[in-house]
């Protein structure tokens, strides 16, 4: 799954790549992707035929391609899909959901490997883009707004919940996931359970700073998306562990930290969490 960091890095890709750039044709290989926003595909690629792409925006997971005429193309990448670039004459494999040339050359393909894509993407009228795709209005997107620790503070008193729930609840949080909560929360040493308004202020600049740090090293180590057709797995076929993940994936080895062994505790149905018991408190 792409979370906050690969997206806004995909999201600076396609400010300098697609900006400026007018569709030319839209392939739409699977119907399914376009229902949430259109009634069927030729509605959805009428929308989008001939539209000029003048802003980049992301919110949360979401991909917002402003265009011409007061509309937006909403992008989601769902659980596992890709957007990359392609040559305009390029094939389209099994995977790929839907393609996107442009009159200057070039393409998008939006892909994913699933019998049932995850994502969807849709062209809205620009001053709803938000709402259409989902976004609630309140949530916290940690690069977007970019509060201060005082504010983050308040908003950690206010959830009132425990620390992985709270980073993981998109109507709490936009972007961060399974895999950059369990980061967050190691760097700053505090562990899953432990209720948001329980913090003492020195924990709220730990769990500010190590936000701020996870998030950039994360996108450094994202490279380019929009480059791969294949995002980088955070956990390979091998059972191999991105390099900089310290303790997503990691259970049953040692804690950079402290060396004792890390830990996956089941949380609740189909949430789990990577930590050490040693040195998160």
């Amino acid at each position: 799954m792409l979370e906050l960091p690969e997206v806004e890095v995909l999201r600076k890709d396609l400010e300098k790549e697609v900006v400026g750039k007018r569709v030319k044709d839209v392939t739409v290989q699977t119907a399914g992707i376009v229902r949430p926003f259109h009634r069927n595909r030729p509605d959805f690629v009428k929308a989008l035929e001939e539209r000029k792409v003048v802003a980049a925006r992301r919110r949360g997971r979401a991909i917002f391609l402003d265009l011409d005429g007061e509309l937006t193309w909403v992008i989601d990448p769902g659980d596992n899909g890709s957007l990359h670039r392609e040559t305009a004459s390029e094939q389209l494999g099994p995977d790929t959901h839907l393609a996107v040339t442009f009159t200057i050359g070039g393409a998008l393909h939006l892909s994913e490997a699933a019998d049932q894509p995850t994502v969807v993407t849709g062209v809205v009228p620009t001053d709803g883009a938000f709402e259409a795709a989902g976004i609630p209005p309140d949530a916290l997107d940690p690069l977007d707004d970019n509060p201060t620790w005082m504010e983050f503070g308040r908003f950690l008193a206010a959830a009132e919940r425990p620390l992985k729930l709270v980073l993981t609840d998109p109507s709490l949080v936009a972007g961060i996931g399974p895999v950059y909560s369990d980061e967050i929360l190691w760097e700053a040493g505090l562990r899953h359970d432990r209720s948001s308004a329980s913090l003492s202020t020195q924990e709220v600049r730990r769990l500010y700073r190590a936000t701020q740090e996870v998030i950039g090293a994360a996108m450094k180590a994202a490279g380019s998306p929009l480059d791969d057709s294949d995002v980088e797995p955070m956990i390979d076929d091998d059972g191999e562990v991105a390099e900089h993940l310290r303790v997503y994936g990691r259970d049953g080895l040692p804690c950079s930290r402290c060396r004792q062994p890390i830990k996956r505790t089941r949380i609740k149905k189909g949430v789990y969490t990577y930590h050490c018991e040693q040195c998160m408190i």
